[in-house]
């Protein structure tokens, strides 16, 4: 059942209720039930010449935020949709980056303000935790210290959230619940308990976006469906042909079709079995 709101994670949704000057105080609100620190942020800021361009099938959407917390800390906090299995390599590759770019030529610095990948998953992965949220620093192994806060990682796995509206109690619950639902939902829910909600509303809204930026939408949760539809069909396919017994005509017919979608090589090779050099071949 289709509502009047978007789909948070298509691009251009994503793009638009998370990555636009009109959303701060919503982007503000999110963080900060998501983060969860006592040192609540105050203010945000939008690094847009580092963001990269959307992706085109629909996969991952990245933005950097620059914080500023009540204690005067700053942190950048790397926002992502992710869909892909090596997703933990590439949490760490973003921080690395945030790192690095903070760093000025020939200058030795290493006061860097903290780094905090947000990642949303629309699957799970046992690796982390059975929780809905996992909240992940460098610690010494044996005495469980945390080593440092500069680099943190909090990853929110959207398929565990269970509760129903009726059973969530604060902000993390509503926007967890809001994100997960909001494509179905036929009113903006939690309204009368965080006027951030209400300011979700416009951002949300598939009738308040301008005509260009529906026919954008519209492309763009078409790209997610038929990602989603050749990933499921691949790995069923790749199942059915068993990898093992080598049927090498079936999986790079998979292959090639994955490789007209636009999808890289890493995953094509993880859903066929085939190697990396075989699908460029194709």
């Amino acid at each position: 059942m289709k509502g009047p709101f978007i789909n948070p994670f298509t691009d251009i949704g994503f793009k638009r209720i998370f990555g636009s000057e009109d959303s701060k105080s919503v982007v503000i609100d999110m963080l900060n039930a998501i983060i969860g620190d006592e040192n609540r942020i105050e203010s945000i800021e939008f690094n847009d010449k580092e963001q990269p361009p959307v992706s085109g099938d629909g996969r991952t959407v990245i933005y950097d935020i620059y914080c500023q917390t009540q204690d005067g800390r700053r942190i950048i906090v790397e926002m992502q949709s992710e869909k892909q299995r090596f997703f933990r390599k590439r949490t760490l590759y973003y921080a690395a980056r945030s790192i690095s770019r903070q760093g000025k030529k020939g200058e030795r610095k290493y006061d860097f303000d903290a780094v905090y990948v947000v990642s949303f998953l629309r699957f799970t992965d046992p690796g982390i935790s059975d929780s809905i949220r996992s909240d992940i620093m460098l610690m010494d192994v044996k005495t469980k210290r945390v080593f440092t806060d500069a680099v943190r990682f909090i990853y929110v796995q959207m398929p565990l959230a269970k509760k129903t509206e009726a059973e969530c109690e604060n902000d993390f619950d509503y926007w967890i619940y809001t994100l997960n639902n909001m494509e179905t939902l036929e009113k903006m829910p939690f309204t009368d308990k965080n006027p951030a909600f209400v300011d979700l509303i416009d951002l949300a809204t598939y009738d308040k976006m301008t005509e260009d930026e529906q026919i954008a939408y519209d492309r763009s949760l078409k790209r997610m469906w038929d990602y989603e539809a050749v990933m499921d069909y691949a790995r069923e396919t790749a199942h059915e042909a068993g990898v093992a017994k080598g049927r090498e005509e079936e999986k790079n017919s998979v292959a090639q079709s994955l490789k007209v979608l636009g999808i890289d090589i890493d995953t094509i090779a993880q859903a066929t079995g085939l190697s990396k050099e075989e699908i460029e071949k194709l």
